[in-house]
């Protein structure tokens, strides 16, 4: 597994009122893509006594792309105590057919838990990268990895994509860098 950074902060804003914002301020979109992630977790897990992030790393997601990609995913996560994603990283398994891994991992006594419907844009001007996430219609997020693909840039910590994204003086939730975009359609569901 490789580890990775990444930061993802909740929009106060419609994606409409935060594409203006994002255009004004120099930015373009330079890629539009669909991703659905079915979130799958083992029918013997006791949900019950367990917090919503143990329940999480509890899932295998069955995940397709525009495009067609698609791909069982296992994504590994650390937090502190104040709940900042301190390590992380995924392993992916590509598939040929979204129904028969859904029917594989039935079979395996697996369930379906939710599902994330996520329309994905990429905006980038020449210092920054924003992937702006609009999830199941009802949440609009930003989110920063540590590689920049579009501008060819890396960044060493998480504390200096914070510094970036702030400079921008988004409609974002001020104090958390880390939402949890599983963690709120899982608490929607249970």
């Amino acid at each position: 597994m490789k580890l990775e950074k990444e930061i993802t902060v909740l929009v106060n804003t419609s994606y409409e009122e935060l594409n203006t914002i994002l255009t004004q301020k120099g930015f373009e979109i330079v890629e539009s893509f669909f991703m659905k992630d079915i979130y799958m977790i083992d029918k013997n897990v006791n949900m019950s006594d367990m917090n919503n992030l143990d329940i999480l790393k509890k899932c295998i997601l069955i995940r397709e792309t525009e495009g067609g990609q698609k791909k069982l995913i296992y994504k590994h996560k650390k937090y502190d105590k104040d709940e900042r994603i301190i390590e992380q990283a995924k392993i992916e398994c590509p598939i040929s057919d979204v129904n028969k891994a859904i029917d594989f991992m039935k079979a395996i006594n697996y369930k379906t838990l939710f599902t994330i419907n996520d329309k994905c844009t990429v905006y980038c001007n020449k210092k920054t990268e924003f992937i702006v996430q609009e999830v199941n219609d009802k949440y609009v997020f930003i989110e920063m990895e540590d590689k920049a693909e579009s501008i060819d840039k890396e960044y060493k910590t998480i504390d200096d994509m914070i510094g970036e994204l702030k400079e921008y003086n988004l409609p974002i939730q001020p104090n958390n860098f880390f939402v949890k975009k599983a963690e709120l359609i899982l608490k929607e569901t249970l």
